[in-house]
């Protein structure tokens, strides 16, 4: 099974320069605490360093970079598949790339995938750049030969339209029994 910490997907348009990237390394913590503790994710809050690093290093980050104009890195049109050789394999240059997204994947990395915290700047949206990041996370998904289940949770109509038509995901009523449970927090004194 390819690496999935190892997996890049570029697009270039009038727009913009932009990357997404599964590499641990790129991710800026600073960014991310910051979209954590933002109104837009509500569900989330900005985290000790130590145990964002911990979260981030037990999961998938794709994390969406915009190439900072002046010496953007060559592009292609299309994301590239993870399964294609593609000029994305090259390692992309910190100091060229700004973080404005992400989506976070809580996966064994075999059979089952949890979506969490996707996130894009507000300044950032209406630029196409929230599809192109799902749609890399659809072809991460395929890299799981043996996947099981994939799941998320939104609380939006039109969002699990979209999730629904981009990644074949479904709302949880199954023809046999399944009871789906959750809880938020666990209080320190339980």
């Amino acid at each position: 099974m390819e690496d999935l910490n190892d997996q890049s997907w570029r697009r270039e348009d009038d727009r913009g320069a932009f990357l997404v990237c599964t590499k641990p390394d790129l991710l800026d913590h600073e960014f991310i605490n910051q979209a954590f503790s933002s109104d837009d994710m509500f569900w989330a809050k900005r985290l000790p360093a130590d145990q964002l690093a911990k979260a981030l290093s037990q999961s998938v980050t794709l994390a969406l970079y915009e190439a900072v104009p002046g010496e953007p890195p060559a592009m292609t049109d299309e994301p590239s598949s993870p399964r294609t050789e593609s000029p994305t394999t090259e390692a992309p240059r910190k100091a060229h790339l700004q973080q404005i997204g992400l989506a976070r994947l809580v996966t064994d990395h075999v059979t089952f995938v949890y979506l969490s915290d996707v996130y894009v700047l507000p300044t950032k949206r209406g630029l196409g750049l929230f599809p192109f990041l799902i749609g890399c996370v659809k072809d991460l998904l395929k890299l799981h030969p043996a996947l099981r289940r994939a799941m998320l949770l939104t609380g939006s109509d039109s969002l699990r339209d979209f999730y629904a038509r981009t990644l074949g995901v479904w709302d949880v009523v199954e023809e046999t029994q399944l009871t789906i449970m959750s809880r938020k927090a666990v209080e320190a004194d339980e």
